[in-house]
C-alpha cells in the first residue's frame, strides 16, 4: 500500500507491490533513486514523452511564461502566445482545417470534439442527430460519457448502469479476420457492417463516427487494413455524418506523420489531439476543426458551448510552441518514421518464440500480441496474466513496456504496446528487442514448467 494514494488502474495499481521511485529522466531513459536506469519504451505510460525526458529548454519556457502570466480571464482577454499556438496547430493539421481550441486531457479533447459535432448539426437545424458510432475494443477517454462512446469492455463494466450504449461496430483487426476472407473481403465486410448499423439506427440520428487511426493501448497498436478508412470516410459523407479522428496517442509524429490518419490519405472533419503534443511537460490537448465544421458557428455568430478552467491556457500554449520547435528543428517526425520501420523489422525476430502471434504497428507505435499457439491464435486464459508477467520482467531488466489485455473480445487476449520516445536511436531499439527476447524466453519456460506440474498432479 502507498499511504496517501488512491491507487488506481493507471497509477501504481498493485497494492502489494513496492514501486521504484523515479528521481529524474534524460532522453529515452528514467532513473530511480537507487540509480537504476530504465529505457522508457512506453513514453510515460502511453506515448506521451515524444521528445524525451529532461528538456531544460522547456523548463525555461515554462519559467518565462509563468513569470509573465499563468492563467487568463479568458472570458475577457486573449494573448499572443495563445493566438500564435492556435495558428500553428491549424497549420500543422491537414489542408482545410481552420480553427483550434486547447484543453488539458485527452478525455477533455475527445469529449469536446463530440460536443462540437453535436452543436454543428444543431446549428444546421439537424436536431435529431445525437448518436456517436465507434468501434468495440477501442478507447476514447475515461469520463463516463466517453467510456460510453468508447468500446473498451473492461473499463465500461463498472459504469454499465450509467451508459446509454451508443452503437458500436467491429474493429478493423486484420490479424483476427475470419479465415475464409481475404483482406479486401474483410474490409468490405467491415464497411457493410458500418453502413448497415447506420441504416438500422437511422441515418438521421447519427451525428458522428469516431476512430483512432491506429488502435492503441486497447488492442496494442493495430493499424487498419488498406482502404478501410477511405471506405469509412466515403460512407460518412454519404449520410452526412462527421468523421472524428482520435489522435490523442497517434498525433504529433507518433506514427511517422503529423497525424496518424495522414498515413491513410484520409482527411477527417475534426481532430482530437493530446499526449505527445506537449511531450509530457504540461497537461495539454486540443480540438482542431475543419472549415466545414466551423462555418455554421461563424455564420450564426454562435460560440462553441465548451468550457474548461484551463482552456487556451498560456503556459500550455508556450510549451506546445516549444515542442513544435523541437519537432521541426530535430526532424523528430522523420526519425519516428525511419526508426519505426526499422523497429518493426527488428521485432519480427520475436516470431521465433511460439507465443508471439503478431507484430504490428505504424511508426513508433508498435505492438506484440501473445498467444498460446501461432497457428490457431488461441489466447491465454485471463487468469494467467501473461502480458502483465512480461511487463514485470521487462521492468526488472530495465525496459518499461505497456502491457494490455482484452484485444480478442474485450476480455481475452494479451498484448504489449511499445511506444518509445520519438528521439530513440537504433542501438536503443536493439536494447528493447534484446530484453523482450529474454522475457519471452523466461515466460515460455515458466509456462512449460507450470503445465508439467499440472499434468503431474493430474496423473
Amino acid at each position: 500500500m502507498i499511504k496517501s494514494l488512491i491507487q488506481s488502474m493507471a497509477v501504481c495499481p498493485d497494492m502489494n507491490k513496492v514501486y521504484p521511485k523515479i528521481d529524474y529522466g534524460k532522453g529515452v531513459y528514467v532513473y530511480d533513486q537507487n540509480g537504476k536506469k530504465y529505457l522508457d519504451a512506453s513514453s510515460g505510460s502511453s506515448a506521451v514523452s515524444n521528445i524525451g525526458h529532461g528538456r531544460t529548454e522547456i523548463a525555461d519556457v515554462i519559467h518565462q511564461q509563468v513569470s509573465k502570466i499563468s492563467v487568463l480571464p479568458t472570458h475577457a482577454f486573449n494573448s499572443d502566445v495563445v493566438e500564435s499556438y492556435l495558428d500553428r496547430l491549424v497549420s500543422f493539421a491537414p489542408a482545410g482545417f481552420s480553427k483550434a481550441w486547447t484543453v488539458m486531457s485527452g478525455t477533455e479533447a475527445v469529449e469536446s470534439a463530440v460536443k462540437l459535432a453535436l452543436q454543428f448539426h444543431q446549428l444546421r437545424g439537424d436536431f435529431s442527430r445525437y448518436k456517436v458510432i465507434s468501434r468495440w475494443n477501442t478507447y476514447h477517454g475515461n469520463s463516463v460519457f466517453m467510456l460510453d462512446v468508447g468500446g473498451m469492455k473492461i473499463r465500461r463494466e463498472l459504469y454499465k448502469q450509467w451508459l446509454n450504449n451508443f452503437p458500436h461496430i467491429s474493429p478493423a483487426y486484420n490479424y483476427r479476420r475470419p479465415e475464409e476472407l481475404n483482406e479486401d473481403q474483410f474490409v468490405q465486410s467491415l464497411l457493410t457492417e458500418f453502413e448497415t448499423t447506420i441504416v438500422e439506427e437511422g441515418p438521421e440520428s447519427i451525428a458522428a463516427f469516431i476512430a483512432e487511426p491506429v488502435i492503441a493501448s486497447a488492442m496494442g497498436a493495430v493499424p487498419p487494413p488498406a482502404n478501410y478508412f477511405a471506405g469509412i470516410s466515403k460512407i460518412c459523407k454519404k449520410y452526412g455524418i462527421l468523421f472524428i479522428t482520435d489522435e490523442i496517442l497517434t498525433g504529433f509524429g507518433r506514427t511517422g506523420k503529423n497525424f496518424g490518419m495522414d498515413n491513410y490519405g484520409v482527411v477527417p472533419d475534426i481532430i482530437a489531439a493530446g499526449k505527445g503534443m506537449s511531450g509530457g511537460y504540461f497537461p495539454l490537448s486540443a480540438v482542431i476543426a475543419s472549415s466545414y465544421v466551423t462555418q455554421p458557428f461563424i455564420d450564426t455568430k454562435t460560440p462553441f458551448l465548451g468550457g474548461y478552467t484551463f482552456a487556451c491556457n498560456p503556459v500550455g500554449c508556450a510549451v506546445g510552441n516549444k515542442v513544435m520547435d523541437i519537432l521541426e528543428r530535430e526532424d523528430v517526425i522523420g526519425n519516428a518514421k525511419r526508426m519505426g520501420a526499422l523497429f518493426l523489422e527488428k521485432l519480427k525476430a520475436l516470431y521465433e518464440f511460439e507465443i508471439v502471434g503478431d507484430v504490428r504497428g505504424e511508426g513508433l507505435l508498435c505492438g506484440v500480441e501473445i498467444v498460446q499457439n501461432q497457428s490457431t491464435k488461441e489466447p491465454f486464459p485471463v487468469s494467467m496474466g501473461i502480458s502483465k508477467m512480461l511487463g514485470e520482467k521487462a521492468i526488472q531488466k530495465g525496459v518499461v513496456l505497456y502491457p494490455g489485455r482484452g484485444s480478442v473480445d474485450g476480455l481475452l487476449g494479451n498484448h504489449l504496446q511499445i511506444s518509445p520516445p520519438l528521439v530513440i536511436n537504433e542501438e536503443q531499439l536493439d536494447e528493447i528487442v534484446d530484453v523482450l527476447k529474454q522475457c519471452l524466453k523466461e515466460v515460455m519456460s515458466e509456462i512449460k514448467k507450470s503445465t508439467l506440474s499440472y499434468e503431474t498432479i493430474e496423473s
